[in-house]
């Protein structure tokens, strides 16, 4: 076994703080193989992946997860996409855009003359426009959440961070150039029109009732005139028309899902996703190399065995455990691995709305001091990760250079993991808790690592004057957004690096603020960041942040989850991307060896 340890680093990019990795398995997207191996590579390279995929349109709050992204780094195009280093990298391929203007701050587009979507049609304004109409919150439904009384929109974004600052963009049916203008700035502007962001416009409006003729006139005059009438049937398509059955026995009809990447979506089968080559593809440093890239559905705990049996060429587990790493080092020199750690962060996240268990202060510390967040870090990732450490920032993680300068301004948030059982009674009896509290931890039931740190939590907090009550969820992911459906849920945040791509997570009414947390001052903290375009403030900005989130328990930080990726020997260009993009951002350029 050939095995590699990645480095993490930090490093800026305009405007944002990004983790970057440095080392790679099996070589680089560079290697450049000889005439004779290039006459021996294989057409097919499998990949394992930890859940099914649920959906074409990734940008919903019900869709945005790792795995679907898994699928739109090769089916998607934008101005941008992430590197393995952590860092915005433009792609020429799709098109160019430079920043015109600092006030108000705007950004230059220029699509490529050749982009297509696979079915032949120009990806061109309507797409951005829509983009736009879908991700900026503008377009309000004139209902009201019942709940919290505010207006909902018509789109169900995942996040309206960046879009919601900017203006309606300006433009004409088949225009491939435009600008975005901000009527603030916003820190990740770089990051906005990237990947699976712009979706096809053409589709949407033809499942809307529109007409997708001249340029996709109809469905830009409706949203320039912000007619809800008009558009509701559209976003009802963009909201959930894309998704797929769950675990995804087959794909809907490939025609309602062009591509604007280097492949496409062919067919899928019980779990089994097949991309082949997009024969529409215009560009050239992206185009793909292999003829077919197959994604298999398989549990993490079958994921080394089926890497083993040459059932599969990559593995990238959700929830890496000790047993991984010996099942892998055992395999011997037909596996390369590389492991580091990853920007994605294991958290236990708590329902505090009015009348919920966790709406007391006091109770959700109590929770926080009795959860045995240094037994978890010495048993699911020091054995993986020797570095591996207590998590006690949410924004920031250990080995990033300002994690220990931020630790230092946040007193609130410091401390050592270890379990403090009186403690947590004592915070417990303050807050007038006379019988046990009772709490239902919501995991994924496929994830025996989650149902491990799940009875850990158990065993700990029941002596504190908790009583937890293990809620294992097939389907946990659809139930976040179901107030009253958990009180709290252990999962992850897959992060990108960006200034401002947490903010939904932690603000008011939030789209990803599953436990309904409310704190002016954090909002305003929010406000301030996501307009701050000098990376040097950030920090400040961030202590005080991680300060506030401390203080008022936002929820329980755990680890930042060790990473493993374990590849066949004979499979060239697999670097380990520890953001959210993931294992595949470069899979385009993967080659195997027959």
């Amino acid at each position: 076994m050939r095995n590699k340890r990645t480095l993490t680093l930090a490093a800026l990019s305009i405007g944002a703080l990004a983790l970057s990795a440095c080392g790679s398995a099996g070589g680089t997207a560079g290697t450049t193989a000889s005439d004779s191996a290039e006459e021996n590579l294989a057409t097919t390279i499998n990949v394992a992946i930890s859940q099914a995929p649920t959906g074409f349109n990734g940008n919903t709050a019900a869709t945005n997860s790792v795995y679907n992204g898994y699928i739109s780094n090769l089916t998607t195009s934008g101005f941008a996409a992430f590197t393995a280093a952590g860092e915005l990298e433009a792609n020429p391929d799709f098109g160019t855009y430079e920043k015109v203007s600092d006030d108000p701050l705007t950004i230059k587009y220029t699509i490529d003359d050749d982009a297509v979507w696979s079915d032949g049609v120009p990806i061109d304004y309507d797409d951005v426009l829509l983009s736009w109409a879908a991700m900026s919150g503008t377009h309000p439904s004139g209902e009201k959440d019942a709940e919290t009384g505010a207006e909902s929109d018509l789109f169900l974004a995942s996040s309206t961070n960046g879009f919601a600052q900017t203006e309606m963009i300006e433009g004409e049916p088949g225009d491939k150039e435009f600008e975005l203008v901000f009527s603030e700035p916003y820190a990740d502007w770089e990051a906005l029109l990237t990947g699976d962001l712009i979706m096809p416009a053409h589709i949407a409006a033809e499942q809307g009732g529109m007409s997708a003729d001249s340029d996709g006139a109809e469905l830009v005059e409706a949203i320039q005139a912000k007619d809800t009438a008009a558009l509701t049937p559209v976003a009802e398509f963009w909201n959930s028309g894309w998704d797929y059955e769950v675990d995804l026995p087959k794909l809907p009809d490939t025609a309602l899902l062009p591509s604007s990447g280097p492949y496409k979506l062919d067919n899928a089968t019980n779990g089994t996703l097949t991309l082949v080559k997009n024969d529409k593809y215009w560009g050239e440093e992206r185009a793909g190399k292999t003829d077919t890239i197959v994604f298999k559905t398989i549990v993490d705990e079958e994921a080394v065995q089926a890497l083993q049996n040459g059932d599969v060429d990559v593995i990238d587990p959700s929830s890496p455990s000790v047993d991984t790493k010996t099942a892998l080092e055992q395999i011997g020199e037909t596996v390369t691995v590389d492991t580091g750690t990853s920007m994605t962060f294991s958290h236990i996240d708590l329902d505090q709305r009015p009348g919920a268990v966790f709406e007391d202060v006091k109770v959700r510390q109590a929770f926080n001091a009795c959860t045995p967040r240094a037994d978890m870090v010495d048993k699911f990732v020091t054995p993986i990760d020797p570095e591996g450490t207590v998590m006690n920032l949410r924004e920031y993680q250990p080995g990033q250079p300002d994690y220990d300068t931020v630790l230092d301004g946040a007193p609130a948030a410091q401390g050592d993991g270890v379990a403090d059982i009186e403690g947590a009674k004592k915070l417990l009896e303050e807050a007038g808790k006379t019988e046990p509290v009772k709490v239902s931890l919501m995991y994924a039931s496929t994830s025996q690592l989650r149902a491990d740190m799940v009875a850990l939590v158990k065993d700990s907090c029941d002596k504190a004057g908790f009583e937890i009550i293990p809620q294992p969820e097939a389907e946990w992911s659809a139930k976040l957004s179901q107030p009253g459906a958990w009180d709290a849920v252990v999962f992850g945040w897959s992060g990108s690096g960006l200034v401002a791509s947490g903010q939904s997570i932690y603000v008011s009414d939030g789209e990803q603020n599953f436990g309904g947390y409310a704190d002016e001052e954090v909002d305003r903290l929010w406000t301030e960041i996501a307009t701050t375009t000098e990376a040097d403030k950030v920090p400040a900005l961030k202590t005080e942040l991680e300060q506030r989130l401390a203080e008022t328990q936002y929820n329980v930080v755990l680890y930042a989850n060790a990473d493993i990726i374990g590849s066949s020997s004979k499979l060239e260009g697999v670097e380990m991307n520890p953001t959210q993009t993931g294992i595949t951002w470069n899979a385009y350029s993967w080659t195997k060896q027959n």
